[in-house]
């Protein structure tokens, strides 16, 4: 009996060792990046959140046409002295996937996002912290992995404008 329950157990502890094994999120390697040579008080400045994610994979697109499907979103917090401009998400990518009556409009395992934040003419030069959370669902051909989030943020140099 004693080497039964044993056993039993031993099944337990392995089936939930390889489940956690097959649900596990991959992740998202985000780098920023500061587009605008010399940010100006008072100027535009262009981030850039380069994303990329384990070979074939992709997520949906800030704007997926199944509404059940979790877009990619970038949240940004703009710091005192920040004002959000825009966020422009990369042109989405159709593909055709079995058990869907409509493509699904992804982005691949690589892209960019672009974000323009207009400094107060007011903010004080130095640096400026802009960070940000990328909010994704990760996919093969075959599953959806649990949605994830990446932390990103973009370190300014502000001149004097």
């Amino acid at each position: 009996m004693r080497k039964r329950l044993v056993l039993v157990l031993a099944v337990v502890v392995l089936a939930s060792v390889w489940a956690s094994a097959q649900v596990r999120r991959p992740t998202a390697e985000v780098a920023a990046r500061v587009d605008t040579r010399t940010p100006k008080a008072g100027g535009t400045v262009r981030l850039v959140a380069h994303v990329r994610l384990p070979a074939g994979l992709h997520v949906q697109s800030n704007k997926p046409k199944d509404p059940d499907l979790i877009p990619t979103d970038l949240a940004v917090t703009p710091p005192k002295g920040v004002r959000m401009v825009d966020i422009v998400y990369p042109k989405a990518t159709d593909i055709t996937l079995p058990g869907y009556k409509l493509p699904l409009a992804v982005y691949g395992n690589e892209f960019d996002i672009v974000v323009r934040v207009r400094l107060d003419p007011g903010v004080t030069p130095g640096s400026l912290t802009v960070p940000a959370t990328l909010r994704y669902q990760a996919c093969n051909d075959s599953v959806c992995f649990p949605p994830a989030r990446a932390e990103v943020s973009w370190s300014v140099q502000v001149v004097k404008g």
